[in-house]
């Protein structure tokens, strides 16, 4: 498959199908924490970036085996909604496979567009970025186009709410020394009791960056719900990984629950759970011994299959 990826665990919307409409790496930011890379193309241009008519008889020949899909998520290289033939694949999905709702990362670039609005009118769940509430700082961790302003942001979300009816997880990704300061953080906490998303998703970086960044702490991530107070807040990204180095019960229950909806590579847990590659691999170990789990074959590859039916 070309321009559809997955079904990918996430620990927000379950087993999500991928759909990429941009080529790598379109946007209309530069972000330093982008785990996908540097943006090569920056730009607010809308056209049809990849056939779209490949994307919809790929998803069609995909979904018609009625795959164990929670959403259907429009994200992938760079910002889905550059493209300008989004609409029709949302109309597709709607169309022709109602029941998986549809999803979509956005760095909320393009939202106050009219147009935008009008293609992803009939999605189910927004998940847009706002990371600065400052200009000067935008332009530091987000790096936009020139076009580009904090106020547009906040009139693109806002229009968002006013004439959209999907649920909106508004995530704000913190970077250290960029837009973790009191003065910062109050500012972005006005705007998000004012927009009232569903939930306020807070982050860090947690994968190697495009830039250099570095995260705050989980601690520090706490401390920023508590400063905002805003009642419907998540923290995104998990405890240390030395903190969960031994392997608890619970870890080793979401491995089960991963392994035990698919047949997955020690790689594929690592990044569906964001801890590291040997962490997962002893913790396999630890469940082959027990007995809950067990290798299989396919190609090249080596795949985790849980024996645990739900």
């Amino acid at each position: 498959m070309k321009y559809i990826f997955g079904p990918v665990y996430s620990r927000r919307l379950g087993l999500s199908l991928g759909v990429d409409l941009v080529p790598y790496k379109v946007c209309s930011m530069d972000c330093v924490y982008c785990e996908v890379g540097r943006t090569t193309v920056k730009t607010l241009e809308r056209k049809e970036y990849v056939p779209v008519k490949e994307v919809i008889k790929e998803l069609g020949d995909f979904l018609s085996a009625s795959p164990p899909v929670d959403f259907v998520t429009f994200s992938g290289y760079g910002e889905p909604t550059l493209n300008s033939k989004i609409g029709k694949v949302v109309k597709f999905l709607k169309g022709e496979i109602p029941d998986i709702p549809i999803a979509l990362i956005t760095n909320s670039s393009l939202l106050w567009q009219k147009d935008v609005l009008n293609d992803i009118r009939e999605m189910d769940l927004f998940l847009p970025s706002f990371d600065a509430a400052s200009d000067t700082v935008l332009k530091k961790i987000n790096r936009p186009v020139s076009a580009i302003s904090v106020e547009l942001l906040k009139k693109g979300l806002l229009n968002l709410k006013k004439e959209t009816e999907g649920k909106i997880w508004l995530e704000t990704l913190f970077v250290e020394g960029l837009n973790n300061n009191k003065d910062e953080i109050l500012k972005i906490g006005e705007f998000v009791h004012y927009l009232e998303p569903d939930r306020w998703q807070i982050n860090t970086v947690d994968r190697p960056p495009a830039y250099n960044s570095k995260p705050l702490s989980y601690e520090e991530l706490e401390k920023i719900k508590e400063m905002v107070k805003y009642p419907a807040t998540d923290i995104i990204v998990r405890k240390s990984t030395e903190n969960r180095s031994s392997f608890t019960s619970d870890f080793k229950r979401e491995i089960l629950d991963l392994v035990n909806r698919r047949p997955c590579p020690i790689k594929e847990i690592s990044d569906a759970l964001g801890v590291l590659q040997e962490d997962v691999e002893k913790a396999v170990e630890e469940l082959l011994r027990e007995g809950r789990v067990f290798k299989v074959k396919f190609g090249n590859v080596f795949y985790l299959k849980g024996k645990e039916k739900k």
